[in-house]
């Protein structure tokens, strides 16, 4: 019977060539991105399984008890635990600590890279499967492993081993080596490795109870995990007592996990990093089935559109004895058929996506393919029986004698009808989703050419070490430069903090320090609202005159910045500077939040990048040839690190894969629901052919024909434009909200793009009209 059903969906399929095409077409652009988020899902089982040891290798979590006996479940643990399993315990073969800091930031002296970062122990890598591909492990302070990703995004293809990074609270860090490619799902998932080394000297002191890392325990072969168990009770219970006996009023339990066994995060943990919840998982899987939401519709649209003519065929099926429950699996198994062909289409897209538009912080790849290919299908399957089910129920419903003399019209829905209020809801969700993803397409994009709040154009920088002057006069002799400023390290990128205030008795303020000279501000093209610039200095003695933002004046009580000028406040506890001059707030690092209070000082023991002006725009290949011989008088052995200003913040601020990635949804969503309308229409114009016939045989005019026949779907678009237009602007502001630093709503941007979606909508609804309306009259009339 089944086969009987597949032969005639597949008859009628061929049959109505342009409507499966929408169908499948549509299905088919829309699964990639289901598919995608199934493999972000099947992924997460198939997490930290690369590691040599997984039966034996476990992960100690921590369950904390509060005073009031309300219980908090942590994937951390205190380092406490992880010293204490590494005392006395034979059937322990390693145990070890690994630390993650977020909010890393590193740079080459050039340009400035967000990092994530861990600190581990030298039994780190015999325990897991991170192998080193060239260099050693890091051991000493100051000391890390790059991915190989990241050694290439730092320095090229220049050898990194023994190169310096810089931390701007740290300091410099020396490369060890550099990781081989691991696989990406773990929730040990890190640019760097830092050695611990580095970690117990900047945090003296974590505390008994505090849950600062995780533990990791490494069981001889053999021994059962019992012994674990118990372990981890005795280490409980004497870690509580200490506690106790400090006044702390927090209780620890811990338990094991198998490392293979982290993800998905059926406890919810908290501190659980790159480990999704289950409701993670849901979330992400959301977006994709909204999108199949879209092409669903187009589904239902199309089938309760040509139910008139369906209609007939249900009703000499039921004349012939045929039971509703049979006639609504022969729907059923169209929309199967057309599920499974739109799931062939869709894995030819979803490879297409992997070539040229590829995110590498999605999955694309899963180990065991044969279940992601049982569950594509079933997946298909069900897709295909959710689309197929509403319009199955209502065509194996109708009643034969109605249907037999033509009382029947097509499926309603309301007063609006079901498939026009369908056509709504596609417009007004394609519009408001490809206003936002504008929106977030404009955000970046202002951040990564913005010129407004500090100059980058026409700016080079080169890195140096020690002295700088003879090269500095050199490279400013070239008739391409204008002028050539000093910094620390240049705006865009994370600076060195400082304590302010403004006197001995209050407490610090936190500020963001750059040392610079008076040129480099001038570079900048700071607007100083206030006082001076820094005074010109060739000394190697910090200045005591320093230029400050609005935000120092604000956070320190100094009155309006004009009283401020000639205040003296203390730096870092003990040391005076006069403020010189006050600028105008702008944004120097993050645009989501307000500017910090930040200093500006002549520091010469401190300036590391040449800030260089050109007079105009240069080719960067010549001027870095001419900037590299002057280099190479003094430093014949070194490489020179130079770059272009603006193209590193671009590069920085604007996620190019991402945008374009999100490009291609929106391009898919607008597709669908211009094949939705496509196919609506074209049913539309053929049901009213013979009508069309009869107007133009009476003397209507093509126009007059296109406007008839073309109102009701204009009347549609409008409709969505007055849901979409209002509904867009406010998630577009709620979105733009989140940023300090943002160039607004564009509200011209979001009529364009509506005038966008309503011109191909009404260039769709009027070919097809225009080609009814052209048709000969006699071809259509011919059978009456």
């Amino acid at each position: 019977m089944i086969r009987n059903f597949l032969k005639v969906a597949w008859r009628n399929l061929w049959k109505n060539k342009l409507f499966s095409f929408i169908n499948i077409v549509g299905l088919g652009l829309a699964i990639p991105f289901a598919l995608l988020s199934l493999i972000q899902v099947q992924s997460a089982y198939e997490f930290d399984n690369f590691h040599p040891y997984p039966e034996r290798t476990f992960r100690i979590i921590t369950d904390v008890t509060d005073n009031v006996g309300t219980k908090t479940k942590y994937a951390l643990s205190p380092v406490a635990a992880s010293e204490q399993l590494n005392l006395g315990y034979p059937y322990i073969e390693q145990s070890t600590f690994v630390v993650r800091e977020f909010g890393w930031q590193l740079n080459n002296r050039l340009k400035t890279i967000d990092v994530n970062s861990i600190y581990v122990e030298p039994a780190f890598f015999d325990m897991f499967g991170f192998q080193l591909e060239k260099g050693t492990r890091p051991v000493e302070p100051n000391t890390l492993v790059l991915t190989k990703e990241k050694a290439e995004v730092f320095f090229g293809t220049v050898d990194p081993v023994g190169k310096l990074l810089s931390h701007p609270d740290y300091g410099e860090f020396t490369v060890t080596g550099v990781l081989k490619p691991y696989k990406r799902n773990t929730h040990l998932r890190s640019d760097i490795m830092i050695s611990m080394a580095t970690y117990k000297r900047v945090n003296k002191d974590s505390g008994l109870t505090s849950l600062s890392g995780f533990t990791y325990v490494l069981l001889k072969p053999g021994v059962e995990e019992k012994n674990l168990d118990a372990a981890l009770t005795s280490i409980a219970a004497k870690l509580n007592r200490q506690a106790a006996s400090l006044s702390l009023k927090e209780t620890l339990h811990f338990r094991k996990q198998y490392i293979e066994k982290l993800a998905p995060d059926f406890d919810d943990l908290r501190g659980n990093s790159y480990v999704e919840s289950l409701l993670d998982l849901a979330v992400n899987f959301g977006f994709a089935l909204a999108l199949l939401l879209l092409a669903g519709f187009n589904y239902v649209n199309l089938t309760l559109a040509r139910s008139l003519s369906r209609s007939k065929e249900v009703g000499v099926r039921k004349v012939a004895g045929a039971l509703r429950y049979q006639l609504v699996w022969q729907f059923i198994c169209e929309a199967i058929l057309v599920a499974l062909l739109a799931l062939v289409v869709g894995f030819i897209m979803l490879n297409l996506m992997e070539q040229f538009s590829y995110v590498n912080w999605f999955t694309w790849e899963v180990d065991n393919k044969f279940i992601i290919w049982g569950v594509f299908i079933a997946f298909a399957i069900f897709i295909g029986v959710l689309a197929g089910f509403f319009p199955a129920r209502i065509l194996s419903g109708f009643q034969p004698a109605k249907v037999l003399k033509g009382n029947i019209s097509p499926a309603t829905f309301g007063k609006m009808g079901l498939r026009n209020s369908l056509v709504v809801i596609q417009f007004v969700a394609t519009s408001l989703f490809i206003f936002l993803v504008a929106t977030l397409y404009g955000q970046f994009k202002y951040m990564a050419t913005d010129n407004e709040n500090f100059n980058r154009e026409q700016i080079y920088h080169v890195s140096f070490n020690g002295d700088y002057r003879l090269l500095k006069n050199d490279i400013n002799a070239n008739k391409s430069v204008e002028r050539i400023g000093l910094v620390s390290t240049p705006f865009g990128g994370s600076s060195a903090q400082c304590a302010i205030k403004k006197d001995k008795l209050e407490q610090n303020t936190e500020a963001s320090y750059y040392a610079a000279d008076a040129d480099f501000v001038t570079n900048m093209n700071l607007q100083i609202i206030a006082g001076k610039n820094l005074p010109l200095s060739n000394s190697d003695s910090v200045s005591d005159f320093i230029v400050v933002n609005e935000q120092t004046v604000r956070s320190l009580g100094l009155g309006t910045p004009q009283e401020a000028i000639g205040k003296v406040i203390y730096l870092n506890n003990n040391r005076q500077a006069t403020i010189h001059g006050v600028v105008k707030d702008f944004c120097y690092h993050v645009y989501q939040f307000a500017a910090k209070p930040l200093l500006l000082q002549y520091n010469p023991s401190q300036f590391h990048v040449l800030s260089i002006k050109t007079k105009t725009d240069v080719e960067d290949p010549v001027f870095k040839s001419e900037i590299n011989s002057i280099w190479k008088k003094y430093h014949p052995h070194e490489e020179l690190a130079f770059s272009n200003y603006q193209k590193d913040l671009y590069d920085r601020y604007f996620p190019g894969r991402d945008m374009r990635f999100m490009g291609m949804f929106c391009l898919v969503v607008l597709v669908i629901a211009v094949m939705g309308l496509l196919g609506i229409v074209t049913y539309h114009t053929e049901r009213r052919v013979k009508e069309i016939g009869i107007r133009k045989v009476m003397g209507a005019s093509v126009p007059a024909i296109v406007k008839e026949l073309s109102r009701s779907f204009v009347k549609l678009i409008v409709i969505s434009a007055g849901i979409a237009l209002p509904v867009s602007y406010m998630a577009g502001y709620v979105f733009i909200k989140l940023f300090a630093y943002n160039d607004g709503i564009n509200i011209f941007m979001l009529c364009l793009l509506f005038c966008m979606i309503f011109t191909i909508a009404l260039f769709t609804i009027i070919y097809k009209s225009m080609q009814a309306a052209s048709a000969n009259p006699v071809k259509n009339l011919r059978t009456e």
